[in-house]
């Protein structure tokens, strides 16, 4: 019997909202030719605590807390709670690392040349890292015998786009939050369009994946779909999710898509309460999904 609670919500949360903070920042950098790497500390300043934090969470789910260590003895790819640690020491450590080379870079006697490919290593490590960690857990429950989490491949999918959404989210609050956006305006502005086209593939995912549930043909899968959209969990569902985590997010987003930060004061409040409605259905998500899967 499966019994995950809020200290797993909460972890596979942060986790999540952490490589997914990353994995936009890596990207945005990458494509929008940004080259001082600000918008990456950025997503690691934020995200090696919030994932070290996810960490505190998976370790108060465990039976002996202080037993933790049992964790890293071994690897066990049957085990969630081994894979999920392992693949979060990795990322942080990482980022950490990535983070201290950022500020040792004047004091360390090596060639600059060195550190940057060293640097460039780590981040595209790190990348690949922020990958594993967003997906992983989508994967694991995909292999389980629990209709709700087993009947379709798209469950990975779906976390690995929320995760993504929550990060560009966290970003941009920070964004606004720091003032930054006087400096950066313009590479926050492009990171609120790309969360916009991020929520409208997490809309069709999610829209795909319960029809799946419908017409899998499992009576299992049936009954979770039910219990989804017209069950115990269909409030948390429909206004957690689809109203407050997709549509309201989107609704203002569009409502400023290309209007500058410095111009329009309306706009900030507008990015800011997208974020936070983005971060909060984030949450809410994994909720019904582990809830569901449970039920």
């Amino acid at each position: 019997m499966i019994t995950w609670g809020f200290p797993i919500w909460l972890y596979l949360w942060l986790a999540g909202m952490a490589a997914g903070a990353y994995f936009a920042a890596f990207l945005a950098e990458r494509f929008g030719k940004l080259s001082d790497h600000r918008i990456l500390h950025v997503a690691l300043y934020l995200g090696v605590p919030a994932a070290m934090a996810g960490a505190m969470f998976l370790l108060s789910d465990l039976g002996h807390p202080l037993r933790f260590w049992r964790l890293f003895v071994s690897f066990n790819l049957t085990s969630p709670m081994s894979i999920g640690s392992w693949l979060l020491i990795l990322w942080t450590g990482i980022g950490a690392l990535i983070l201290f080379l950022w500020h040792m870079r004047n004091r360390i006697h090596i060639k600059p040349i060195i550190i940057n490919r060293i640097t460039n290593a780590l981040h595209w490590a790190g990348f690949l890292a922020s990958v594993l960690l967003m997906s992983y857990t989508g994967v694991l429950l995909s292999v389980s015998i629990q209709p709700l989490w087993a009947t379709t491949f798209l469950l990975p999918a779906l976390f690995v786009v929320s995760a993504t959404s929550t990060g560009a989210a966290v970003l941009i609050l920070a964004g606004l939050i720091t003032r930054s956006w006087k400096a950066h305006g313009e590479t926050i502005r492009r990171m609120v369009q790309v969360d916009a086209v991020v929520i409208v593939i997490e809309l069709v995912i999610l829209a795909v994946y319960l029809l799946w549930l419908s017409k899998s043909g499992n009576p299992g899968a049936s009954e979770a779909m039910i219990t989804l959209t017209k069950g115990v969990l269909a409030v948390r569902l429909w206004v957690g999710v689809v109203l407050l985590a997709i549509m309201v997010p989107f609704s203002l987003d569009v409502a400023h898509w290309g209007k500058n930060l410095d111009e329009h004061r309306a706009v900030l409040v507008f990015a800011a309460a997208s974020s936070a409605c983005v971060i909060f259905g984030g949450l809410i998500l994994r909720i019904v999904i582990v809830m569901g899967g449970q039920i």
